[in-house]
């Protein structure tokens, strides 16, 4: 009985490694760049490095992927032309369907079986974008107690 490629518990550690690769190389980046900058500052620059290495750690090909890449680079302009923008906010009748179009990027363009597709990629690179960030803070901590181990 064949596989199929698409499942969810098909694990690619070749994607995995790659994700944790550019998260780390983007929490290094931080580090060099901003080692002083407030709380809320570094927390957001960690959050859009997480983001970023599980969008790139992806397929192109998918509609959430792009969104999370399209949104950076919009950021990226916005920080550069110094301009704000206010948005309305739109006020319609919410389904469950609404729902998960928000919470999963690109996802209001999508028709519903494209979107329930995207919805199960994106959970299962969210739950190793989790388990990285884990295995970071495991090993830090194990650094700290050494470090005070020694003193």
């Amino acid at each position: 009985m064949k596989q199929n490629k698409n499942t969810s518990s098909n694990n690619n550690p070749r994607k995995a490694s790659m994700q944790t690769y550019h998260f780390l190389r983007s929490l290094t980046q931080i580090n060099l760049t901003r080692p002083s900058s407030p709380l809320l500052r570094r927390s957001r620059a960690i959050r859009r490095a997480a983001y970023v290495s599980m969008a790139r750690a992806a397929s192109p090909r998918r509609m959430w992927t792009r969104a999370i890449l399209g949104r950076l680079q919009l950021l990226r302009r916005a920080r550069l032309l110094r301009r704000r923008r206010n948005y309305k906010k739109k006020t319609t009748i919410s389904t469950p369907h609404d729902k998960l179009r928000r919470l999963v990027p690109g996802g209001e363009e999508m028709d519903f079986c494209r979107l329930l597709e995207e919805t199960a990629d994106y959970a299962e690179f969210l739950s190793k974008q989790v388990r990285i960030m884990e295995s970071v803070v495991d090993f830090m901590e194990a650094e700290c107690k050494k470090k005070e181990e020694k003193v």
